[in-house]
Formats: C-alpha cells, structure tokens, sequence
C-alpha cells in the first residue's frame, strides 16, 4: 500500500506538470524531457509492483487475505494505467515542444531585424466583442447588477441615445479587450480603473441618465455655451513652431 501511494504521488502529471507558455520553448522542451524521464520511471516502478502484486495474488490464500491480494493487485493496475497515460501524453508534449523549438530557432535565424530598423508592428489579438453594444449586452449588462429605483440609480434602455454613455461603453469595451490580455491583474485594474468609475457615472441620479424616468428615454437639454469672440482662441495652424 505505502508503495502504492508513492508512485500516485509521484505523477509528472498530477505533481509535476507546467504550462509550456510560461517558459522559452527551448527551456520548456527540456521541461518536457526531463518528465518524460520521470513518467517513465514511474511506469516502470508500476508495472514492478503489480508482478509484485499479481504473484502475490496467485498464492494459496484465503478469507481476507485473498480480497486483500485482489484489491492490491487491482489497485496497482489502475497506477500503471495512469502511469501509461503519463508517459503517453507527455511524449505528445516533448514532441509539440520540439517543433516550437525548432520553429522559434528558424524564426530567429530567418528574421534578425537590423539595429536601426524599426520593429515590426505586434500582431493584434482578435477582439473577443465586435462592438460596444455587442460588448454591453453580452458580457457588461449580464455581469455588473445594481438596484435601479427612485433612490439608487438611473438607467435609460435607450442608452445609444446619449452620447456621454456611448462614450463610456466603448472605452469600457476597449479597456477591457485590452486588459483580458493580462492573465495576472488584468481584470483587477479593469475592475478599479474603468468599470467602477464609468459605472459609477452612468447610473447615478446625476448621471447622463438623470432626465429618464423608469427606463424611458427623455432627450436631455443641453449646457447653454457661447462661442467667444473671433480670435480670442489662436487656431491651431496659427500657432507658430517653437
């Protein structure tokens, strides 16, 4: 039994595995082999006990002891199936981690930018929402829930009606793709930076929800502003260089 339980918890898979993103490809293939290694030293430890076992469950026994015996023996099976599964599946690592290699080693021999040349733009991950309002109805609405009363806040289902609102939900949008690419803190500075305070403004009894009533849009009026007078502001293509 002690056997047993030392070679469960010495599975690369359950003990030992690492994400191959978290490293070089180099670095992760050698990750790769060397529990390859382990994997199928574990096997071969297994396949050890159950001949152990399966002996031992051929000798003349009775009562208890041969239930014992069949359950140790089935017991060690089921570990050197898992250990097979072990060794199966990290092969299949070792080998998608020598062609990462492989790949990132001719990328480097085919493309050495020169020292003075620009870098080339980073490849821009696909937005997850094409949209504000895809964003908003699909993810923002569903996940941020408030009271919304007489007391507690404002709402307008008519939202794309106000431009303040508009503007808030698309920058809440793009900060959020581009924050979800932060697999750390990424949704935490969303959280604290852009959702709270946008949220904030968009629902508040002052807010640019403040003339709607019970979710029907009321077009609001807007500040009264004069223009100044002709060039008290310098335009910008009058302002000489410095």
């Amino acid at each position: 039994m002690d056997e047993l339980d030392m070679l469960a918890e010495m599975s690369p898979i359950e003990a030992g595995e690492r994400s191959a993103g978290e490293t070089a490809p180099a670095a992760s293939l050698i990750n790769a082999q060397q529990r390859l290694d382990a994997a199928h030293q574990a096997l071969a430890r297994a396949e050890g006990v159950v001949r152990e076992a399966a002996e031992k469950n051929e000798e003349t026994l009775s009562g208890w002891l041969r239930a014992a015996a069949a359950e140790t023996l089935a017991q060690a099976e089921r570990t050197r199936d898992r250990a097979a599964a072990d060794v199966e599946k990290i092969a299949g690592e070792v080998e998608a981690a020598k062609t990462n290699a492989a790949q990132e080693d001719n990328g480097n021999k085919e493309a050495r930018p020169d020292p003075g040349e620009a870098p080339a733009a980073q490849e821009e991950s696909p937005l997850v929402y094409q949209s504000a309002e895809e964003f908003l109805h699909e993810h923002l609405l569903p996940l941020y829930n408030r009271i919304i009363d007489s007391r507690n806040g404002k709402w307008c289902r008519q939202w794309f009606l106000h431009p303040e609102a508009v503007s808030r939900v698309e920058a809440l949008w793009r900060a959020w793709e581009y924050f979800r690419l932060d697999p750390a803190t990424g949704m935490s500075v969303w959280w604290r930076d852009h959702a709270d305070p946008h949220m904030a403004v968009l629902l508040s009894q002052k807010g640019p929800f403040h003339p709607c009533n019970n979710g029907r849009h009321h077009t609001p009026e807007p500040f009264e502003c004069d223009y100044a007078p002709e060039g008290w502001f310098p335009k910008a293509g009058d302002i000489p260089p410095e």
